[in-house]
């Protein structure tokens, strides 16, 4: 499986990035808000180069990750996101409610709970 992940923390990509790689799947990692997307919406192509996204929720160059999604999404409806975040229940419910599908881990979490999520959502 192709996956991008977009997290402003490079240690937290890098570490997602070899996780799932030692689980077979292709992965890069996005500490650019604007060039993940300028990657994503390239005009050349009508489809994504991902099979699944893994996006931070809190990003620091004043996007949300569900700003990012929405905007993925608007492109590519059907694209699978993992939303992960630090944040309290109270910042992560609210994500929740305007992402109708997008399924939520709230960090730490362990790799084999999110291989067994990408598992999930490749079927």
């Amino acid at each position: 499986m192709r996956i991008a992940v977009l997290d402003d923390n490079l240690g937290i990509g890098e570490m997602l990035q070899v996780g799932l790689e030692l689980d077979g799947h292709t992965v890069v990692v996005y500490v650019n808000t604007s060039k993940f997307l300028a990657t994503l919406m390239e005009p050349t192509t009508s489809s994504t180069p991902f099979d699944l996204l893994i996006v931070d929720l809190f990003l620091s160059e004043g996007n949300s990750g569900v700003e990012v999604i929405h905007q993925v999404w608007n492109a590519f409806p059907d694209l699978p996101v993992i939303l992960i975040s630090e944040g309290s229940s109270w910042q992560i419910v609210p994500a929740r409610t305007v992402l109708p599908g997008v399924r939520v881990l709230r960090r730490p979490f362990s790799l084999g709970t999110l291989i067994a999520m990408v598992k999930e959502l490749s079927t």
